[in-house]
């Protein structure tokens, strides 16, 4: 879906994709476009990220050279998990929480998972910026231990952007299918991210029509419509 072209511009500053925050690492997959990542802690990070830098809806890419090229993964947080290995035990743990240095690497420890949908992907320039944003499915698979990282509003904005200038939504179908249950919700904390950064009129139209689709597509799926 595609809007007509737009004045937006964003400063060139928050457009850089380098010294983004890490929020975590990619441990798992549940399919080419699903991945599961577990979010930084204290002990991984001197800045682990905060809830709200890790929260549903919060864009995320991951940057990847793939035969000579720089490209960006982009995704979105689409679920979380919370993972306790203490729950059922009784007696002492072997480590203790403010002795991390020491934890040995075999302890679990309590630790959060983030579901990604990925959205698709975008060229990373020599100045560190992106284009050539494509809504296509990555065609490349992932990697145990690769970093996720909070993605800036204004790459957002770019990754949102067609060739004629316009607003672009194209994997909205894909992401309904992987987030499953959640595909909504988390579709309209994108089309809400969107409203803020595609200001004019004719950007707000559309993202009107998403929602309104959205909304109708999810009552009728639950039973509210028929």
């Amino acid at each position: 879906m595609s809007s007509q072209p737009t004045d937006d511009t964003g400063s060139e500053e928050s457009s850089h994709i380098d010294d983004c925050l890490a929020i975590g690492s990619i441990v798992n997959s549940n399919s080419h476009m699903d991945y599961t990542v577990e979010i930084f802690n204290e002990t991984d990070r001197d800045r682990p990220p905060e809830p709200h830098e890790c929260g549903f809806g919060q864009p995320v890419f991951i940057h990847k050279t793939i035969d000579g090229t720089e490209y960006i993964i982009m995704g979105v947080i689409y679920d979380t998990q919370l993972v306790d290995p203490d729950q059922g035990r009784s007696g002492p743990r072997l480590a203790q929480g403010d002795q991390p240095q020491f934890t040995p690497g075999y302890v679990e420890e309590r630790t959060t998972l983030a579901g990604v949908a990925l959205l698709g992907t975008a060229e990373v320039t020599e100045s560190g910026t992106v284009e050539s944003p494509s809504h296509e499915m990555p065609r490349w698979t992932l990697a145990v231990d690769d970093v996720v990282e909070q993605c800036p509003d204004e790459v957002t904005r770019i990754f949102h952007t067609g060739t004629d200038g316009g607003l672009q939504i194209a994997y909205i179908e894909r992401l309904l299918d992987v987030a499953g249950p959640l595909g909504a919700e988390v579709t309209l904390a994108i089309v809400e991210r969107l409203r803020d950064l595609f200001s004019e009129d004719a950007h707000q139209r559309v993202l009107d029509v998403v929602e309104k689709d959205v909304r109708w597509q999810s009552s009728v799926d639950r039973g509210v419509m028929q």
